[in-house]
């Protein structure tokens, strides 16, 4: 397995910015700034409500940037429907579009056939060119994840398959903003938006007795913080890795995932420095489906 995935590539996420109206979280989120300030907010509980369970990934290739925003928008839908949208969940979004569309529509395949992307190129892909769905289109059956499909659809002259990028433009995610502190990242998932992380920090493998994972190591890698303590004596984000459930054991707090862990304050700050890591909003979701009568009893 290729536990990485990441490629850090300041120019490109300058380039992306460049496009953006309003590139810069702390600005555009200026009137929640502090919103999070003291405020426990776990919305991976969101997904698990929704799907009735949390949906832990496992990636085979080097493709983290893929399954690190997938789960993040997988978050975000739950936590809209949550909220009170008339939207449907419909299924987990499928990493293999999201990995396509970055290195190739978004990458222009400069990457060849070294795996990896960067959180920019995703950015840009689930913007631009939308998300598909677990589920099978025609030919195509994305229920289950497969590292080969996305290798093979994020080679250097392949891409998302013609007949799916309709589809996938029907549901984009509308807003992403740029992420450089704790506090940006506090403020943005206390009001919903998770935030997928890339860095080179890496982490131990046993998580200390308040839940945290202490920082040990080089990782080109992408994950997603989906909660936020900041009213525990120790502030942090709480991280989810795309390694399956057992590469991290140890105490766990705020009924937290299999294999995710929290990170300190401090640490948080030198990830989100490098400056490739996004807080994000405002999913174009599925219709909502009409209850059986059964199910309102």
């Amino acid at each position: 397995m290729s536990q990485f995935g990441w490629v850090d590539s300041p120019r490109d996420v300058e380039a992306f910015l460049s496009t953006l109206s309003e590139p810069m979280f702390a600005r555009a989120a200026a009137p929640i700034a502090d919103s999070g300030k003291g405020k426990a907010v776990l919305l991976h509980k969101n997904l698990e409500k929704v799907l009735g369970k949390f949906p832990i990934h496992n990636q085979t290739i080097g493709d983290c940037v893929s399954h690190g925003w997938s789960l993040c928008i997988d978050v975000l839908k739950a936590t809209e429907i949550v909220a009170g949208e008339a939207e449907s969940f419909n299924a987990e979004t499928a990493t293999e579009a999201i990995y396509a569309l970055s290195r190739v529509e978004i990458g222009g395949g400069r990457l060849g056939n070294e795996d990896g992307s960067l959180g920019a190129w995703a950015a840009d892909a689930v913007k631009k060119y939308g998300t598909l769905a677990r589920i099978k289109y025609g030919n195509y059956d994305l229920t289950t994840y497969d590292g080969q499909r996305a290798k093979a659809w994020g080679g250097a002259r392949k891409g998302l398959p013609d007949e799916l990028e309709p589809i996938a433009k029907e549901h984009p995610v509308t807003t992403v903003s740029l992420v450089t502190t704790y506090e940006q990242a506090r403020d943005a998932i206390a009001n919903g938006y998770p935030v997928p992380v890339c860095s080179m920090q890496g982490f131990a493998e046993t998580r200390d007795a308040d839940g945290f994972a202490a920082p040990k190591g080089t990782w080109p890698h992408c994950m997603a913080f989906i909660a936020v303590d900041d009213a525990y004596k120790r502030p942090g984000l709480l991280c989810m890795n795309s390694w399956g459930p057992d590469w991290i054991r140890g105490p766990k707090r705020n009924d937290q995932p299999d294999g995710s862990f929290w990170v300190d304050a401090d640490v948080v700050n030198r990830m989100l420095a490098q400056r490739d890591s996004f807080a994000i909003s405002g999913f174009q979701g599925y219709p909502a489906r009409k209850l059986p009568e059964t199910w309102l009893s």
